[in-house]
């Protein structure tokens, strides 16, 4: 028999979710069926699994040890070295990607959440086995530091609620709890979170605008194309009855206008791949150094002068809205991580 009790970082939870993750390897069909003949209980009653979890919920097991840890579970007399191989990788992630993120990088950190300064040239989330991305790093970091062990990353491993492209740099969200992955998760989604980019852009840009339409994005090559939207409407589908794609809507304004170049920030008002870049490329003013939807023949002299070799887009500024007492260290909190200089540098070059 396994005794558990909820923490306050498992409280607000489904039951069978709560299940899943304490017993990972076990199908539904079985915790279903132990919820029904009252072999897994809550507080010393029977459950359907659809019950809210609330802190200092005492959820019974009445499995044998060996049941418990053929489905994942973790008996106090579990090996500690059981997850060495896998610790060890997070922690050599950790080492090779922290040289270029170091104690400054991390911009903001509770019980919850981290905000932390993204390099440019790293993954936010690994594309393959053998890649070492933020994840790796953030889980690593936690591991050092001694904010939680493998036993508790078995049941939620800390990651990447936000995403930048691999060559986009800036402010990072992570969540280190569960707690912290339902907030932010749902204010990403609701947009209820603003997220601020600022960009180095071709052409002389005074003004501000909105860019709104729709965007479709072709697997094969990994881009997207941009159709701005008609006047009057956000109509779905175009006059031939063709779905136009994602509704999309970005607003910029100026912060520096040089002779050539220009310094832009844009607020995301929706998410999607790639959105700011078709944005801008669709009113003429791309994004310097982008290989996708940029002008070749000026990348081509910005690598040369600069070593210029990714798109000159970054995080810049994420504003939290007014919250609970749950979160009350992030509520109407601003997080804001400049570009660097360089940025300013190619704006204010003067001549070709």
């Amino acid at each position: 028999m396994q005794t558990l009790t909820v923490d306050r970082t498992e409280r607000d939870q489904r039951f069978n979710k709560y299940l899943q993750r304490k017993l990972p390897d076990a199908p539904s069909s079985f915790i279903y069926k132990m919820l029904r003949k009252k072999n897994i209980t809550l507080n010393g009653k029977k459950a359907s699994g659809s019950e809210l979890l609330q802190e200092g919920d005492l959820v019974t097991l009445f499995l044998s040890d060996e049941t418990y840890e053929k489905f994942g579970g973790k008996t106090a007399g579990a090996a500690p070295g059981e997850h060495k191989d896998e610790e060890d990788g997070y922690l050599e992630a950790y080492r090779e990607l922290n040289g270029r993120i170091g104690r400054s990088g991390i911009l903001y950190e509770d019980e919850h959440i981290l905000a932390v300064k993204k390099p440019v040239g790293i993954l936010s989330q690994k594309a393959s086995d053998t890649d070492r991305s933020m994840n790796e790093w953030l889980v690593g970091y936690l591991l050092n530091e001694g904010k939680t062990d493998m036993s508790c990353v078995k049941e939620f491993r800390p990651s990447v609620c936000s995403r930048l492209d691999r060559n986009t740099g800036g402010i990072l969200l992570c969540a280190k709890t569960l707690a912290g992955a339902r907030m932010l998760t749902k204010m990403l989604r609701e947009r209820t979170v603003r997220k601020y980019y600022q960009a180095a852009v071709l052409g002389s840009v005074r003004e501000s605008g909105e860019i709104e339409g729709y965007l479709k994005k072709d697997k094969v090559t990994n881009t997207v194309s941009f159709v701005r939207a008609p006047r009057g409407g956000r109509a779905l589908k175009d006059g031939a009855g063709q779905e136009r794609g994602a509704y999309t809507r970005t607003t910029y304004r100026a912060l520096k206008t040089g002779e050539r170049f220009s310094l832009l920030e844009m607020e995301l008002i929706t998410g999607r791949t790639h959105q700011i870049r078709s944005h801008l490329s669709s009113i003429g003013h791309p994004i310097l150094g982008d290989p996708k939807y940029g002008d070749p023949a000026v990348n081509r002299r910005l690598r040369d002068e600069y070593g210029l070799r990714g798109q000159m887009l970054w995080c810049s500024r994420i504003e939290f809205p007014d919250m609970g007492d749950a979160f009350e260290e992030l509520s109407g909190r601003v997080i804001l991580c400049d570009p660097p200089a360089l940025y300013r540098r190619i704006v204010e070059r003067v001549g070709a």
